[in-house]
Parts: C-alpha cells; structure tokens; sequence
C-alpha cells in the first residue's frame, strides 16, 4: 500500500511517500482503506517529537484521523462488515477499564493514540480494533467526515458538555479562524449565543462573521479583555473557548464576568502562564480542560454534519502524496477552517 512515512523526526522533509506492506489482521481487528484524511497540528508536533508523553517508533505512519471503508475484518469480529463507511477512533481505548464503562473512553486508563503509538492514517489502509471503530452515517462525505472527529466533536465537548452555552450569553471564540473555532462558532450560534470572536488577522475575522460571529477582535492589535469591556458594557464574556494559550489565556480569564466558565483545548502559543487565583475564585471563574472526545460524543459530531446542522469548513484539499505541503500550510496558520487530504 501507499503511506505516508517517517523514519526520523524533523520538518515537513522527512514525510516520504512510499511504498509499506499492508497491515496483517488479529481476530479482533479491522482493515479500514482510508479515503480522507484530516490534518491536525498535533501530527506536526508528533513529526517534531514532541508531542509530550507518547513515543512513536520508528519508521512511523502519521495521522489520528480519517474516514474510509471496511476493506477486511478480522476472524472474530462480529460487530462490523466489509463494506461499511467508517472512521477509526483516534484514541486507542480498551473499553473495560472503569474510564472507558464511565463514557470517557477519550481518556482510557491504557490509553494510546492512532498516529502515534501505532501507525495511522497517512495511508491506503490502517488497521485498528474492533473496539476502536465508528460508522459514519449515510449521505455523508468521507471529506467531511474526516474534517469532523477532531474539529466538531471537540466543539460538542467544549460547547454543550463543559461550558453549557445558553441562549443570549456572550461566548468569546479564540483561534476563531482554526477547524475547531470554525465549528464553535456555528455550535454557539445554535444555541442561541452571541460569538465575539478573536483571531490573528482581519480576514480571518471577517470569515468568522460569515459563519455568524457577531464581534471580532484582532489579537495581534488589540487587547482582549479591553476590547470585551467595551463589547460587554465592563460586565465581560459567560464563556470563552481557548485553544490558544499564552497571553490569550491569561486576558481570556481577565475578560471572563462573574460566574464566567472557560473551556480549553489547546495552548501552542504558551503551555505555561502565570495566573491570578484571586481573579478566579473572586469572580466564582469554573476553568475546564478537555482532551479530544469520547466515542459517543464523536457520533453525535458526526450526525450534526450528515443533517447539515454543523459543517466542517475545509480550508484546502490536497493529495495524500502532498502531504509535506498540508504540513507547512498547518504551521503557516495562513487558512481558515480545515486541512484534508483525499487518498
């Protein structure tokens, strides 16, 4: 088969596109040929090596997340059959353990990851669990369906499990122009919130009230939390999604009102920042932190799109043998929504 491999950590370079023996099948395994391919900065980080706790070996095939069609099963599974649509879940959970029976199988006691601990999506084919497999509902596209797992699902996390967004709240949306803002916007805008959102450019801002953010705010030139008092009347935001980290975290706290809740996914421009605590319980500030989604958090993702209620914005598509280009556009930050890759 076809991958995408890696026999050294580095820059986009080391991607080759090459040809690898398809995988052998366990009893309880399933053979998914990939169609679609979803690019995330995490694959930049594990291309770099440093994607913290998990170790990849080398030569290595990228990749948590991808839609496809059953190409084999394994001889004792009995869940699934060939020919089905469906997408491998990104973390590798064991489905016994007292995480996984609680429906948080995303942060399983014996966790792994596709992609990292064991080879991914960047291919023809992968081979996972029968454990580790979700169908994509009828009428929706392998492109769209790989743009979902990690960008909607994420936001279903955020919007409705942690934060709880209510209708007329002012919900502050950071990295508005990044895949898991794009589907946040339209999840507040559902629930009847009103976005302000902030992003680094302009035009991406612009984009962001095309999707139906109500305010944007400039990062890059202006304060945040001023820029909320002014919007807000000094009352501040009921929520804020952060995926950014940095000084964006510490004015998104400043920002939040009384009773604020802030939600976060991410923090590639600063993974350590100092806070006030006295801000925070002064003001009764709830901070939650999410790691990806559940199982079946992921389906209900997945049926937001095939009905149209939520729609992965797909920045660009490229070839899967293109995939050193999707890595620099990912690192550029210079897109709004989503990269995929057609195999």
């Amino acid at each position: 088969m076809k991958a995408i491999v890696m026999h050294e950590h580095g820059g986009p370079e080391v991607l080759k596109f090459e040809d690898v023996d398809t995988p052998d099948l366990g009893p309880r395994d399933v053979l998914v040929n990939i169609k679609a391919v979803g690019v995330n900065h995490f694959d930049l980080d594990v291309r770099e090596g440093v994607s913290g706790h998990l170790d990849s070996y080398m030569p290595h095939v990228l990749g948590v997340e991808g839609a496809g069609k059953i190409a084999a099963v394994g001889s004792a599974v009995t869940g699934y059959k060939v020919g089905e649509n469906v997408m491998p879940y990104l973390t590798t959970c064991c489905g016994s353990c007292n995480r996984c029976l609680s429906g948080h199988d995303n942060i399983c006691e014996h966790f792994d990851k596709l992609g990292v601990t064991h080879w991914g999506t960047y291919a023809e084919y992968v081979k996972v669990s029968e454990q580790n497999i979700i169908r994509i509902p009828d009428g929706l596209s392998y492109l769209d369906a790989a743009a979902t797992q990690v960008v909607v699902a994420t936001a279903w996390e955020l919007v409705v499990v942690h934060t709880k967004v209510r209708q007329g709240e002012f919900v502050l949306v950071n990295a508005a122009g990044s895949g898991v803002g794009t589907a946040t916007i339209q999840m507040v805008r559902n629930a009847g919130g009103v976005v302000i959102a902030t992003a680094g450019s302009d035009k991406k801002l612009d984009l962001a009230k095309d999707l139906g953010a109500r305010y944007g705010i400039n990062y890059n030139k202006d304060n945040i939390k001023d820029s909320i008092m002014d919007i807000t009347n000094n009352k501040g935001v009921d929520v804020c999604i952060e995926m950014v980290g940095g000084t964006v975290l510490q004015q998104s706290i400043e920002a939040l009102a009384y009773n604020g809740r802030l939600a976060t996914c991410g923090a590639h421009a600063g993974e350590k920042v100092e806070l006030d605590i006295i801000e925070i319980f002064r003001k009764q500030i709830t901070i939650s932190g999410n790691h990806f989604s559940p199982k079946a958090n992921n389906e209900k993702a997945l049926n937001l799109v095939a009905h149209g209620i939520v729609k992965p914005i797909i920045a660009k598509n490229f070839p899967l043998s293109e995939m050193s280009e999707a890595h620099k556009l990912v690192a550029s930050r210079d897109f709004f929504g989503k990269v995929v890759l057609e195999v």
